[in-house]
């Protein structure tokens, strides 16, 4: 017989473990690496964070309905492609503008309308017609399918959050509408802490949140480059993107895993 020091910490992060060797066969050692492997795999992560538009919320469908309603009672008729195309790119270019601290909230709410009146030539009053899309879209809680199944599934072995890029009347609403809440150990919304993704400080207030002190043991899962992994990886944790259309990543930016699917999470976790 004889010991030796075996270091796999580059593998997986358990250190250096003191292993009483078999010279004839070895089992010994093969039973004590397996299981500390399977040791380290379990409580690799702790907490794992989620975006909610794009990831748990069909956010899309939510925003195709409130806009529909809201020109409605503004009495324009709703042209689909049109209308919508054209919002969806004013919106997109202003929320990655905030993730950039080049607006706030606030002004984002009033001045995507702006800017929608002016490229389509509807005369609209901005300040409006963001109160009736908000109240709409406030109510447009559609869950993916499967997303209370996973949490389920999630909540026996690990602590779950949220961090969403978000206003906070129509966020806490749709939250409300839905069971996620009872499953989630913080939900913060950008809105209400004065901070946004992709700015490490957020998820530093969702670990302070959720009582985890180690960003290493949390995972974050998002379908943003820009602000889910980014931020993720800004904060020290390992990152996941969701990307069910299977976009191409045109970033530096190295997520820890990719997945099409959520429920793919539980093949890893």
């Amino acid at each position: 017989m004889r010991i030796e020091l075996i270091r796999y910490d580059i593998f997986f992060p358990i250190g250096i473990t003191l292993a009483i060797l078999d010279d004839a066969s070895g089992i010994p050692l093969i039973r004590q690496l397996e299981s500390s492997i399977q040791e380290s795999m379990d409580t690799r992560y702790r907490l794992i964070l989620f975006d909610a538009d794009g990831t748990l919320f069909d956010y899309e469908k939510a925003e195709d309905t409130a806009l529909e309603a809201a020109l409605g009672e503004e009495g324009v008729p709703y042209r689909r492609e049109e209308h919508r195309d054209v919002y969806r790119a004013i919106n997109q270019e202003l929320w990655e503008l905030f993730e950039k601290g080049g607006i706030q909230a606030a002004e984002l709410r009033v001045e995507r309308f702006k800017r929608f009146s002016l490229a389509t030539g509807i005369p609209l009053d901005p300040v409006s017609i963001s109160r009736r899309y908000l109240k709409h879209l406030a109510e447009g809680a559609y869950l993916y399918e499967g997303v209370e199944c996973l949490l389920q599934e999630l909540k026996r072995k690990y602590k779950i959050g949220l961090v969403t890029n978000g206003l906070k009347e129509v966020q806490r609403n749709r939250f409300a509408k839905t069971p996620l809440p009872q499953y989630m150990s913080c939900i913060i919304v950008s809105d209400e802490v004065g901070l946004q993704k992709p700015d490490p400080a957020i998820f530093r207030m969702a670990l302070m949140e959720a009582g985890e002190s180690d960003p290493r043991r949390t995972l974050v899962v998002g379908d943003s480059l820009t602000s889910d992994i980014q931020g993720g990886w800004n904060a020290g944790m390992d990152t996941c993107w969701f990307n069910p259309t299977g976009k191409m990543n045109q970033t530096s930016l190295a997520p820890t895993y990719e997945i099409r699917q959520l429920k793919e999470l539980l093949e890893f976790l």
